[in-house]
């Protein structure tokens, strides 16, 4: 079913309650006006997408940047349309990734999303860091961590491409690559969408879509916009709103235009805003204190415990915990079809994105750190493709395109510098420590732990008195890339069943770092004191000061390449092989002086290298009821780069050699009686191979997984048709860090700060989605329920993080159970 909604005056009452529902006037009018126009009579072209065509239409992708069917493509793709979409009730990435084998997609918040595609995990936030993972909105690459994540509505199909698709896709795609294809505006097409959604957590969303024809055969244009808010589901013990709850609002305005049957022009402007309550760390060494009177109650220490204690403090002014994020882009793409054998296509992007997310990574009450990110980046791309055919039996592309790119992370820090001398000394119990008015408040309490760091105890009570509750420092890095790409594809038809294809895109980069470390309220009393240096000298805590804003630069090419053979069987069945090899290019990284305004150091880490070999098989059997699709692979990973701790400083660090084996394989079956399910599994033994990590499973990266699900429709004479859609899919074990938890491979200085627990991870869990939805004969509106995760698993998204560079881990509980009720309708 296309994307629907009810009733436009139910929906303005809802918008009336919703306090601060839109933030701005341009995307109300916009999404009112889908509204409004969702509740008229039906349109053609949205109904080539509804949900009776899935079975029988094939998906037509784009991922070798011309129109194929998915069983001519000799890739491991998986490729999803709208009407599947809407079916599964995905409009999120991380919704997305349980039902494609291979992928993972781990959301902390919008601003902080893992991107994993067959256990490489693509997630740094730092401005000189390249992606591994690419990911790209109508030809222009968003993949850039904290502009990446982007809701998934009014889209014309979703793709996976898995394996290296660096000649493809360019930038990024060391192990693969996610292509979004958004609905453009349709020339001559009336035709539009809506649809409105409550349910318990505060669960409310809205979206839809209105095409208007414009000129006859000329122009067209595309209104198309989603909101959606839903309260958080672990209680803050300190006050304000609930732990990871969510309000996002997308916009989208399409124009199309035709001046010749030859010509074609889309312009497409994309603005996102996301403003989520914190993010739910919760400590697994501490528990959250419930009051700070006797008889002093306790949380647990359980991520599945609803309940956290997170603060508010000075950083950014006493902003709240939180994420307020903006990411605006405009695409303009310019298709010419020469003649039937020659087109030429250019594609420009310009794209921003600025994001500011305060977060308690302690994640317990004790005001021990307060952290923020300020995100900002901004490129513009442009590319131009001539797709040719020599003869029958050659076709392929050549292009070239460049990349700009500026960005920057800075990183405010707050520390209370007593609580911290109480953890680095060992001297804050677990799970439930000492109320803070009767400890480290109290200065005269601190003095013998000062003396054993060796401050003379005659001067220990009043340099106890120096300690800072409020010491604030910053980091900032900043990244620019100039990047070239020459690419060239070229597919030679054997015979009538063979064809061989090679690939050869070069690149050549052009990259700068920079860094500035900054005390914003003086000196660490306690950094100078741990240095051996008297109270007030210019030492940090965590990152020295630099001086001034050191630099470095350096200019890199190389070749990426694929080879492929695709053999068909027959009509219905076809075999692929592949060897390719997939690139991430070097990464210049800054790291801080160990002694105030010392020397800054940069170091170029190797380009990431994924060499592979991949068959496969896909087929169409029973006359086309039963599709089938599966591949085998091997990875060789060279230079592979990971993070690890020194002291409480995170560095990257080459791992040396890494390796997958691993095998995909889906199956879609339409049977007779309104009965349709499908299946798929993913199986990937990913290892490090070389140095300490030796033998450690890649992070994200789940040995086993698999989906399952169907819809069964059935159909009442003159009333209407019922469908239920139930879902279940399941993981096995994964580490949350290339270190597996390792007790070897977390010692931190001071030995206090080490962590011993091997605790983060998450055991093998699976969750029962439930859909239903109901849609009268003769009708363009239907009614709809769904639980997510209807068992209320309890399970974790995410473990470690920033707490676990002081060995205090945190962790991330992914959702409970979450029920709601939906209506649509189109025109």
């Amino acid at each position: 079913m296309a994307k629907t909604n009810v009733c436009h005056a139910r929906a303005v009452t809802l918008l009336s309650e919703k306090k601060g529902f839109f933030m701005r006037s341009f995307g109300a009018g916009a999404l009112a006006l889908v509204t409004v126009l969702g509740v008229q009579s039906a349109g053609a072209q949205e109904n080539a997408n509804s949900s009776e065509a899935i079975a029988t239409d094939e998906i037509i992708v784009t991922v070798q940047k011309r129109e194929q069917a998915l069983i001519d493509v000799p890739i491991a793709v998986s490729a999803y349309n709208n009407a599947l979409l809407d079916d599964l009730g995905i409009t999120k990435f991380d919704e997305l990734a349980v039902f494609v084998p291979g992928l993972e997609i781990q959301e902390q918040s919008p601003n902080n999303p893992s991107f994993v595609i067959r256990g490489v995990t693509s997630d740094s936030g730092e401005a000189n860091i390249e992606p591994r993972v690419a990911v790209f909105q109508d030809g222009v690459s968003i993949s850039r961590s904290r502009g990446s994540y982007v809701e998934l509505h009014d889209l014309e199909r979703v793709e996976v491409a898995k394996g290296p698709q660096a000649t493809l896709f360019g930038r990024g795609a060391l192990i693969g690559a996610i292509n979004l294809v958004q609905n453009k505006a349709k020339l001559n097409d009336f035709a539009g969408a809506g649809e409105i959604v409550t349910g318990d957590y505060g669960q409310f969303r809205l979206n839809g879509f209105a095409n208007l024809p414009l000129v006859e055969d000329k122009l067209s244009l595309r209104l198309a916009g989603s909101f959606r808010t839903r309260d958080g589901y672990v209680k803050n013990l300190l006050g304000g709103p609930a732990l990871g709850g969510a309000e996002t609002e997308a916009y989208r305005v399409s124009l199309r235009w035709a001046p010749t049957n030859a010509i074609t022009a889309d312009l497409i402007v994309n603005a996102q805003m996301d403003q989520n309550t914190g993010t739910p760390f919760k400590s697994g060494t501490f528990a959250p204190q419930l009051t700070q009177s006797p008889p002093f109650a306790y949380g647990t220490t359980s991520p599945f415990s609803p309940q956290s204690a997170n603060r508010v403090g000075l950083v950014e002014n006493g902003t709240e915990l939180g994420l307020d994020r903006e990411v605006h882009g405009v695409t303009a793409i310019v298709s010419w079809d020469v003649s039937p054998t020659l087109s030429f296509t250019s594609t420009t992007g310009y794209r921003t994105f600025q994001s500011l997310e305060v977060f308690d990574p302690d994640g317990f009450q004790y005001p021990l750190f307060l952290f923020a990110e300020d995100a900002q980046g901004e490129q513009w791309s442009q590319e131009l493709r001539a797709n040719f055919e020599l003869g029958e039996r050659w076709t392929g592309f050549v292009g070239a395109s460049y990349f700009q790119e500026v960005g920057s992370q800075r990183v405010p820090l707050e520390f209370n510098e007593r609580f911290v001398l109480g953890l680095f000394a060992g001297a804050i119990t677990a799970p439930n420590p000492q109320p803070g008015n009767l400890s480290f408040d109290v200065p005269t309490n601190l003095a013998p732990i000062l003396v054993g760091l060796g401050v003379p105890a005659a001067q220990a009570p009043f340099v106890a008195q120096l300690l800072k509750t409020n010491h604030l420092e910053q980091f900032i890095n900043f990244g620019e890339t100039d990047a070239i790409d020459l690419y060239g594809d070229l597919t030679f038809k054997a015979t009538d069943k063979l064809e061989l294809t090679g690939g050869l895109r070069w690149t050549r980069d052009d990259k700068t770092t920079r860094l500035r470390t900054q005390l914003m309220n003086g000196g660490s009393v306690l950094g100078a004191i741990l240095a051996g240096q008297a109270p007030g000298a210019p030492v940090a805590l965590f990152t020295q000061p630099t001086a001034g804003t050191p630099s470095f630069s350096d200019v890199f090419d190389d070749f990426t390449w694929r080879f492929v053979g695709r053999y068909e069987v027959g009509e219905d069945l076809s075999l692929w092989a592949s060897i390719a090899r997939g690139r991430r290019p070097e990464v210049i990284s800054a790291i801080a002086p160990r002694t105030p305004f010392g020397a800054t150091t940069f170091a170029t880490s190797p380009a990431e290298v994924a060499d592979s070999l991949e068959v496969g098989a896909k087929g169409r059997f029973l006359d086309g009821a039963l599709n089938l699709d599966g591949s085998v692979f091997v990875y060789e990973y060279a230079d592979f780069q990971t993070t690890e701790f020194s002291g409480t400083r995170i560095i990257t660090t080459n791992a040396g050699e890494a390796r997958a084996i691993g095998f995909e394989g889906s199956a879609q079956w339409r049977l007779s009686g309104g009965v349709d399910v499908f299946a798929n599994y993913g199986y990937n033994d990913a290892q490090l191979e070389t140095g300490a990590r030796n033998g450690n499973r890649f992070r994200l990266s789940p040995e086993h997984s698999f989906a399952v699900g169907g819809a069964f429709t059935h159909a009442f004479a003159g009333i209407g048709a019922l469908t239920f859609r139930p879902t279940y899919t399941w993981q096995s074990e994964v580490f949350f860090d290339d270190d597996n938890d390792r007790a070897s491979l977390q010692v931190r200085s001071p030995a206090s700060l080490s962590d011993r627990a091997v605790d983060e991870k998450q055991g093998s869990y699976g969750l029962v989605n439930l859909r239903a939805e109901f849609e009268p004969e003769g009708r363009n509106w239907s009614l709809g329920a769904f639980v997510t995760n209807a068992t209320d698993e309890e399970y974790v998204i995410d473990a470690g993080n920033t707490g676990d560079s002081f060995g205090i881990p945190t962790f991330i509980r992914g959702a409970p159970r979450m029920v709601g009720v939906e209506a649509k309708s189109k025109f």
